[in-house]
């Protein structure tokens, strides 16, 4: 046995059917209206996805910069130490620059 179509009561109008044609107007600007909602979502959700990937990509080419600028830091350290106490017998003491030094050793150990 079918049953009879479905009424959608509306408060202070008419009844209206499924078949009405007012109703399936309505029916299908809200399923267009769903249908971009849900396109303008994927969209946002895909360029964020892109600009995650990007700053991820930045991201690791930074890491690789303060690496090899950390190295270069030691290195030009080691370089002055050396001739420092070479060329004058000095030490990082001696020229005031074991706070400095250190800093520098610090910042080179938590990389």
């Amino acid at each position: 046995m079918k049953m009879p179509p479905r009424k959608v009561l509306m408060p202070g109008k008419k009844e209206i059917t499924k078949e009405d044609p007012v109703y399936k107007e309505k029916r299908n600007k809200n399923n267009d209206a769903v249908k971009k909602s849900r396109q303008k979502t994927k969209v946002k959700s895909e360029e964020t996805m892109r600009k995650v990937a990007i700053l991820k990509q930045e991201n690791e080419v930074l890491e690789e910069r303060i690496q090899l600028l950390s190295k270069e830091l030691t290195f030009l350290k080691d370089i002055f130490l050396t001739h420092a106490n070479r060329a004058h017998g000095l030490d990082a003491a001696h020229l005031g620059l074991g706070h400095l030094l250190k800093e520098v050793d610090e910042a080179v150990m938590e990389m």
